[in-house]
This record gives C-alpha cells, sequence and structure tokens, in this order.
C-alpha cells in the first residue's frame, strides 16, 4: 500500500491566501448587497407611509372621528402623527409637507436611513443627520464650462457667440440659479470670464423711458436704466458685491426685424453700456432662439432701440417687436457675476437649483429685519407671501398668488368703505387669517396722482398723495415685483412658464380717466382698463421688522416661516 501525503504547509498557506482574497472581495460585494437591500426597504417604507397618510386624509372625509385629517401645512413633524397604520417600518423621526391633503415634500429617518420625497419619488440621502456626499462648492465659472465649453471652447451645438462670450442656445434645463431673493438663469460666459445671468420672471413693468428717448439709454436718461441701477440695485443685499460693474450691455438701434443675415455678434463702439445692471439685446434674444429658456411666456423690453420713439420688447415670450418707449412692458434684470463666486448648493435643476454666494442648506433664525431681501419667499399663517421691500414702518409683503377676482369700484379712488379697498380689508384680510393679529402693521398706503403712459417710476413710488390708512393695499406699478411671479408662471416649477397660469390683476395706481385705473395683465405688462371690470387681487401687506423666523431660508421652496406666537 502507498503511503497517503497531506497538504504541505506551504499548500495550506497558499489556500488560506486564497481565502483571504476571496473573502476580501466578497465581503464588501456582500455588505453593498445588505446596505442596498436596507436603502431599499427604507424607501418601500417611506413610501408606504405616504400612502397610509394620503389614504387616511382620503377616508377622513367619510369618518373623521376614525381618520382625523392632518391639515395642511408645511415641514409637520411626523412625532405630532400618532393615528396613522401602515405595513413597513414607520419612520422613527422626520417632517412631512402636506398640501390640499397630499405629501409633496417628507424627509423621513427609517432604518436610520435618511429618506428624502420630493413629491415624485422617493430617494435615500445617507444615514440620519448626515448626507452621503457632502456638496463640493465649485466657482459659478466652473459651472458655466459645463453649460457652454467643450474641450476648452465654446460648443459647436447648443450656444452663440456674442460680443465674445460664449452662451447657451436653445432650451437649457440645467442653468437655473438662486441668487439675491430670485430665480435667475446662467446665459454663458463673457469674454473676461464673468459669468451672465438673468432673472427668470420680470420684476416689475414700467415704461423704457420718456418719449423720444430710446436711443437714450446708454447716457443713462432711460428709465429703466435708472430702475435697474438705483432702484433694483440698491435693494439686493450685500452679496451684490460679486456683480461687476462694466461694459457688458450693448444699446445699438435695428430698425428691421433681424434675419440669420443680419443679426449682429458685435457692439459699435459708442454703443457699449457701462452698468451694473442691464438687459439683453435684441441681438440676444434671437441668437438664443425663440424657443429657448428666455422664453418665459412673458412681455419684457430688450435694451435695444427700435428708433427715436420706440424699442424692441418680447411679446409673450416668443415674438420681437418695436414698442413705443412709454409702454409698460416687463423687465428682467441682467447681471454678470465674479468668475470665482461660489454656488454653495445644487445641480442647476428646477428641483435642486444652484444657490449662488450665500447658505441655504439649512433652517435660518432671527428676525425678519435681519435676514429678509426683496423678492425671497416668507409664510405666514399658512399663505405664501414675497418680500417686496424693507420699509421704516414695516416689511413690504405681496401674496404670491391671487385670492379673489373683484372689480376695483365705481371710480378709481382706493377707499376702504367701498370697492376693491373694502374688500381687501373686509373679507380678504379674513381669509387671509390676519383680522385679529398683532403681526401686521396698519399704515399709509399711498395711491398718488393719476398717471399716464411714459410715467417716471419715482415720480410715482415717492408720492405722498391721496393717502388712505389700512391694513391691507395692493402694488404699485413699478414697483418691485409689479408683474407676474415665476413661481405663478410655472405652478411651483411643475410647468412650463406660461401667461396661461398667471391672472390679470389690479394695480393701486389711478389712470388718468377716473373711470380707469392700472393692473398687470398675465402676459406681464401693465396697462389701464375700466374699473368695473374684473381683475385679479393680490393683497399686500406689511408686518413688523421684528418678527422672529421659526424655519425656513427664504427660497421659493423654502420660505420663512414666521413663529407663530404673538411677539
Amino acid at each position: 500500500m502507498k503511503n497517503k501525503k497531506g497538504f504541505t504547509l506551504i499548500e495550506l498557506l497558499a489556500v488560506i491566501v486564497i481565502l483571504a482574497i476571496i473573502a476580501l472581495i466578497a465581503t464588501p460585494i456582500i455588505l453593498n448587497m445588505i446596505n442596498d437591500a436596507k436603502k431599499s426597504a427604507s424607501v418601500d417604507s417611506a413610501y408606504g407611509y405616504i400612502e397610509a397618510i394620503e389614504y387616511n386624509n382620503s377616508m377622513s372625509m367619510l369618518d373623521s372621528t376614525k381618520y382625523p385629517k392632518i391639515e395642511d401645512g408645511e415641514n409637520i413633524d411626523i412625532s405630532t402623527i400618532t393615528n396613522i397604520k401602515l405595513k413597513g417600518t414607520k419612520p422613527s423621526s422626520g417632517t412631512i409637507t402636506v398640501k390640499n391633503g397630499i405629501i409633496t415634500k417628507a424627509t423621513l429617518c427609517i432604518n436610520n436611513y435618511n429618506v428624502e420625497y420630493d413629491g415624485k419619488e422617493a430617494k435615500t440621502n445617507g444615514t440620519c443627520g448626515s448626507s452621503e456626499v457632502a456638496y463640493k462648492e465649485e466657482p459659478i465659472l466652473e459651472k458655466a464650462k459645463k453649460l457652454v465649453y467643450e474641450n476648452g471652447t465654446c460648443k459647436t451645438e447648443g450656444t452663440y457667440n456674442y460680443m465674445r462670450g460664449c452662451y447657451i442656445k436653445g432650451a437649457s434645463t440645467n442653468n437655473y440659479v438662486w441668487y439675491n431673493g430670485f430665480m435667475w438663469r446662467i446665459m454663458g460666459i463673457n469674454s473676461d470670464g464673468t459669468v451672465r445671468l438673468i432673472t427668470d420672471e420680470n420684476v416689475t413693468a414700467i415704461p423704457y423711458g420718456a418719449r423720444k428717448t430710446a436711443e437714450n439709454y446708454a447716457t443713462n436718461t432711460g428709465y429703466i436704466h435708472s430702475w435697474l441701477n438705483d432702484y433694483f440695485y440698491n435693494k439686493l443685499n450685500s452679496t451684490k458685491s460679486i456683480i461687476q460693474n462694466g461694459s457688458y450691455f450693448c444699446s445699438e438701434t435695428i430698425g428691421a426685424t433681424l434675419t440669420d443675415d443680419t443679426v449682429r455678434t458685435t457692439c459699435t463702439s459708442g454703443k457699449e453700456v457701462n452698468a451694473s445692471v442691464g438687459l439683453i439685446s435684441y441681438d440676444e434674444y434671437y441668437l438664443a432662439g425663440t424657443s429657448s429658456y428666455l422664453n418665459i411666456g412673458q412681455a419684457f423690453w430688450t435694451m435695444t432701440p427700435y428708433s427715436t420713439s420706440s424699442a424692441w420688447g418680447v411679446f409673450s415670450g416668443v415674438s420681437a417687436y418695436g414698442s413705443d418707449v412709454t409702454t409698460s412692458n416687463g423687465v428682467r434684470p441682467v447681471i454678470n457675476v465674479d468668475s470665482t463666486s461660489t454656488i454653495t448648493k445644487g445641480d442647476g435643476t428646477t428641483s435642486n437649483y444652484y444657490v449662488l454666494s450665500e447658505n441655504k442648506n439649512s433652517n435660518i433664525t432671527g428676525t425678519l429685519e435681519e435676514n429678509v431681501t426683496s423678492g425671497e419667499y416668507v409664510k405666514l399663517e399658512g399663505k405664501t407671501y414675497r418680500v417686496v421691500s424693507k420699509e421704516s414702518d414695516g416689511i413690504k409683503l405681496i401674496l404670491d398668488g391671487y385670492v379673489v377676482k373683484s372689480k376695483y369700484g365705481s371710480n378709481n379712488t382706493f377707499t376702504t368703505t367701498s370697492g376693491i379697498g373694502a374688500t381687501l380689508n373686509g373679507d380678504v384680510l379674513t381669509s387671509l387669517g390676519l383680522s385679529t393679529s398683532d403681526k401686521i402693521v396698519e399704515t399709509t398706503w399711498y395711491q398718488g396722482d393719476a398717471i399716464d403712459y411714459g410715467f417716471k417710476y419715482t415720480d410715482v413710488l415717492n408720492s405722498t398723495s391721496n393717502g388712505v390708512t389700512a391694513k391691507v393695499g395692493l402694488i404699485r406699478v413699478g414697483e418691485m415685483l409689479a408683474s407676474q411671479s415665476s413661481t405663478i408662471l410655472t405652478k411651483n416649477y411643475t410647468a412650463a412658464s406660461s401667461y396661461n397660469n398667471a391672472t390679470s390683476y389690479w394695480l393701486m395706481n389711478k389712470y388718468t380717466s377716473t373711470s380707469n385705473a392700472w393692473y398687470v395683465y398675465s402676459g406681464g405688462y401693465a396697462y389701464n382698463n375700466d374699473v368695473t371690470n374684473t381683475f385679479g387681487v393680490r393683497p399686500v401687506i406689511k408686518v413688523k421688522t421684528n418678527l422672529t423666523i421659526s424655519g425656513g431660508n427664504g427660497t421659493w421652496d423654502s420660505p420663512y416661516e414666521i413663529k407663530k406666537e404673538n411677539i
């Protein structure tokens, strides 16, 4: 019989090494599979919890004692919700936002995984109290390069050249930037490396200038030039230091409709405009294409004169036209920001927009006066408003929507005893939940003198005639936000921007005929109409400057929340 030999020491060591290698390879894979399974289970449980709450709310209409309704609200702590039965793991903590009985946003901690829900889809985002990946801050120039550059030069597709810069052409969907109270769109990169931005909405509606002044924009006599560089610029917060002043704008006349053969990509010497804030030129609008991101379904001015008495505008965001300078079209500010200014959050989409030069990663605390900037959003008694301005006797807010439709009255005088003034300070005040509130300020609302087309905005906003003491008023023509809000036009960024999503609404001002008052059309421009016609109503209030912020950060999807307790 032959002797049987066992494994040698070397063979045993070789087997052990092989097993160790297999373990090293397999263990992470197995652990990842386990983690992925846990994440998937957490997401499934989140969907189950959301469905359970929505089912509860639908059943509450049949039996509110068995199914107590979870009322609409922002960032509701789920620890206050005790009557929900569901299959799967119940979240240990978190918040939900409910609108019309439906959950539109949720942050839930399930099995120690943070699950984020945006109204459509749930995803895990690290463990509870952390994020999977810390956001990497980058200069805005790097973000803009990804939009318009390829191998260090302007892309051959989806871009255009203008004044030696490179800009976005077409319907970009990842160039959204939140900055200084407004949603902006990255246009592209200027020749000096600064980044060009345009607001995603009209921020007011005013005349281009006095009659026969269209060609004088470059000499700073245009009403819009003053509005942008004095009124608008001065209402921005301290981060406006990143806005560069320079010859970034062109006021060269175009007397006929542009074509591919006649469009200009340069600006004639002497027609450049040196400013901090300006407008796009008709050339830029044409080169971007009528179906581009510049199409917001609104009428707005370009900087380009048509003649000595008219300038080029865009009608409903599609067709361009020469309009008399006395017409009150919408105004979309354009700025150029330092290339090193930092993007602190986001990926440029509507659901995760870039945030420029400010921290919007967490709730902000303090008082309204310490924090708010014109354009920002504020939640008060369940209603969302936008900040018009900080004033000596309070923070002026305009409702980000419409409460009712109403006639202005029997004539165009604003009064609290009849017409729209009585409606505002009666039924509307009650519907806003503010009839007994100690948070709002009774103040004087100045209607001013009757105005015709071609008015100078300073004459309107500085007027102290025809004052009425009341709790609720209306916005004045030429004032900040006296146009259509981007969140109204896009249904909170769930739809394409369109005038069909907006409603024409009354302004405070008298027209020169006593039977007419000013209003903002759904298409974004200001005009006059008969006071007996019915238009929408957007209430304007003033709140105390020392109201305490209890949550939110002032953006459209996370408005500042006012502490419910009386101050």
